[in-house]
């Protein structure tokens, strides 16, 4: 099926980690390539634009936009939009003159590839110019200056390096050009330059935003085809980026990616469910480009941006560390787990809700839900699975003490823990939510089989026995567990609430209540027959992938397969055109999703796509 939202991607590598797009989306997609990079570390957002340029006549192409000189831009609309062999985001655009095909990837530590493709599809001879699109962004001071046709520039601690190149290695005679633009999100000077011929070569020292071109005049003949290959290297001193800009491979950069990333794949499991291989190695592969150095970003869309910045979710990164534990990325899991350890805790010693992009606390970035005591169920269900994959304990007994301390010495209202916000971040205020403390049961139990102490472990097994409890009260016959209790009064929420799909996969126990409520949700939680809502309540109202996943993986481990296989095939079918998962769908409009792409959903499928592993008998790896 034609697939309804539009494209836009998870770009990255090792230390790369950025959006990418030639469609329009929300808050900051506005398709023009690149639209946010950071490399190393999420402190200092690199770029606002990259894509490839051209000027045929007085109008410009780059991205999606059409630009004639002195009228407005013109949307394109891609013909195709994919991703290729997993990491190949792809565009094709069919103009009356010209078909253009854009390319971009990442790959080894820090390299991004453009490659953009032009066909002549006049008559006659075609005259154009070809160019990088690149707008260094000012988050910090921006110096930039050419060297033999190549730029280097400097912004806070990385340095940039960017050269191109055509299909016979050759650099065709282009030459490099300094734009000091706009201070602002909205530019012009650098589109100027090249309408108006104002270019420049001088080296730049500036507090705005700096456009980068690279490039030459050029024909193509009727039916041509001409690859304009280009890259950006980054480092962390002038002399590193010199360096690598000398080896960068323009001609073959596509073939180093294609490598990189068949070995990434191959260094995890292998995928099982063979129809749907394409859109499972494109998750893998985002949810590995998205993460640098353990740091997953909530989202990279600028919708859960704090200061500026991407946002740090305890409970989504262990979302996305276990995708990584089932699909046999140990490295990577073993990164995510061990940056949360390394957080700033309350001084009660439970994690903060979230961290901005310096891995510092920043709660109340969109909204303050008190305490966010779930996150540490996810975190010691996912050490415990890893300690017996590997038989690596990842923390030490003391240190899971004191993360079971908060639990033990937090409030508690009829045997379940809280206030906090669960999952869905305290939509009805402070609250001692089911589904929550059905996570914190499950990493209770796994913390029961890590430690020694048998004193301690009975305090444990006395929690879990309260915990339980509550939860089994939150019962109604005919519709399910319920949502649980607010501070504010004592009535039980009599509210659905999906998030107690994922209770089975954190450790909690499959209660007769559990398989009545999952029977129950499958009526009332649904729209558009196969997805799953979250609450009864507004925010996204509609379908949202990571829940139908849940949904999915819980009947998948109880035996459920035809409801397994409809959720899953249903989330295929919801994904945006390249293959990765938007938050939610509008239940007003299916055609119309929120947040597209966000990681965790990325995640929440690799995690359903390899649910297989948890049953199987080989679940052993060498890290």
């Amino acid at each position: 099926m034609t697939k309804r939202y539009p494209g836009i991607g998870i770009i990255g590598s090792e230390r790369l980690s950025g959006i990418y797009g030639m469609n329009e989306g929300i808050i900051d997609a506005k398709g023009t390539g690149i639209q946010h990079l950071f490399y190393d570390t999420f402190d200092v957002d690199l770029i606002h634009s990259a894509c490839t340029l051209i000027k045929i006549g007085d109008t410009l192409y780059y991205g999606n936009r059409k630009e004639t000189r002195s009228a407005h831009q013109v949307h394109m609309h891609p013909s195709i939009s994919e991703i290729r062999e997993g990491f190949i985001m792809t565009d094709l655009f069919n103009q009356d003159q010209i078909q253009i095909t854009n390319q971009a990837y990442g790959f080894d530590e820090a390299k991004l590839g453009f490659e953009t493709t032009l066909k002549n599809r006049r008559h006659e001879p075609l005259d154009i110019e070809v160019y990088t699109y690149l707008i260094l962004r000012n988050t910090a001071h921006v110096s930039a200056k050419i060297m033999e046709n190549q730029v280097i520039a400097n912004i806070g601690t990385a340095f940039i390096g960017v050269k191109v190149g055509s299909e016979d290695g050759s650099e065709d005679g282009s030459k490099a050009y300094l734009i000091e633009e706009s201070p602002t999100g909205f530019l012009y000077r650098t589109t100027n330059a090249v309408h108006y011929d104002e270019k420049s070569s001088h080296p730049l020292e500036t507090s705005n935003m700096v456009g980068v071109l690279i490039g030459h005049p050029m024909r193509i003949m009727p039916n041509e085809t001409y690859t304009f290959m280009w890259g950006i290297v980054f480092e962390k001193s002038e002399r590193a980026v010199m360096d690598a800009l000398k080896v960068y491979p323009v001609r073959t950069a596509q073939s180093m990616a294609q490598t990189y990333w068949k070995s990434y794949l191959e260094s995890g499991y292998p995928c099982e469910r063979k129809a749907y291989e394409d859109i499972v190695n494109i998750n893998q592969i985002a949810i590995k480009s998205a993460t640098i150095k353990g740091f997953v970003p909530a989202d990279l869309t600028g919708h859960y941006f704090s200061e500026g910045l991407p946002s740090y979710y305890a409970r989504d990164s262990m979302m996305v560390a276990r995708a990584f534990l089932l699909s046999g990325h140990l490295k990577e899991a073993r990164e995510v787990m061990v940056y949360l350890y390394n957080r700033k805790r309350k001084a009660s010693g439970e994690f903060y809700q979230r961290y901005n992009g310096n891995g510092e606390p920043s709660e109340g970035a969109n909204n303050s839900v008190f305490h966010q005591l779930d996150s540490i169920g996810y975190f010691m269900k996912n050490v415990y699975d890893y300690y017996k994959i590997t038989g690596e304990l990842l923390i030490s007994p003391n240190a899971i003490k004191s993360l079971m301390d908060a639990l033990l010495n937090c409030e508690k209202k009829k045997g379940m823990i809280g206030p906090e916000g669960g999952v869905n971040e305290g939509v009805y205020g402070p609250a001692f939510i089911t589904s929550s403390n059905m996570f914190i049961y499950g990493g209770v139990k796994a913390s029961i089989e890590l430690i020694e102490d048998g004193l301690y472990k009975s305090q444990l097994e006395t929690l879990c026995k309260e915990i339980l409890e509550g939860i089994e009260n939150t019962y109604l016959e005919g519709e399910g567990y319920q949502y649980g209790y607010v501070s504010y009064h004592d009535d039980l929420v009599k509210k659905y609430d999906t998030p107690v799909y994922f209770g089975l996969l954190y450790g909690f126990e499959n209660t007769e209540h559990m398989k009545s409520t999952h029977q129950s949700l499958l009526k009332n939680a649904a729209y558009f027959e196969d997805g799953i809502g979250y609450s009864e309540q507004e925010y996204h109202h509609g379908p949202w992938i990571f829940n139908t996943a849940a949904c999915a993986e819980y009947a998948f481990l109880t035996g459920d397969l035809n409801t397994y296989e409809k959720k899953y095939h249903w989330i295929t079918e919801h994904s945006n055109r390249y293959g990765l998962m938007p938050e939610a769908i509008s239940a007003d409009d299916e055609n119309s999703c929120f947040i597209n792409p966000l990681i965790w959903p990325c995640a929440e499928f690799v995690s359903a796509s390899f649910i297989r592993t948890i049953t199987s008998p080989t679940l052993t790896k060498e890290l």
